[in-house]
């Protein structure tokens, strides 16, 4: 495990909160319970970041896929509920699910 750092920060009120409703939820300390909602944070950025990409066209769906850390059906049903459709087609998407396989 790498060494910890202390950080040291000031925090609204309603933050404080959260972090307590967590660590009480998850029967952790504030600490854990930061450190929770951080990766859970990191993970939806990077999410919205992959699904940006995608629906701009910069990105095919299985690197979005790839990029947000999910299975290419994960990111499918993530696009389709956020009523993001493409222009890719089946061979497409097919092409890609072999990439990701490596065959």
């Amino acid at each position: 495990m790498a060494e910890t750092k202390f950080f040291g920060a000031r925090i609204d009120p309603k933050e404080f909160e959260i972090i307590e409703k967590v660590s009480k939820e998850k029967k952790v300390d504030r600490t854990s319970a930061i450190r929770i909602l951080i990766d859970r944070g990191w993970k939806g950025l990077q999410l919205e970041n992959a699904m940006e990409d995608y629906r701009d066209g910069k990105i095919s769906l299985d690197k979005a896929a790839r990029k947000a850390g999910l299975t290419v059906h994960e990111m499918m049903n993530e696009a389709a509920a956020r009523g993001i459709t493409t222009e890719e087609g089946i061979e497409d998407l097919r092409n890609g699910i072999k990439i990701l396989l490596g065959s």
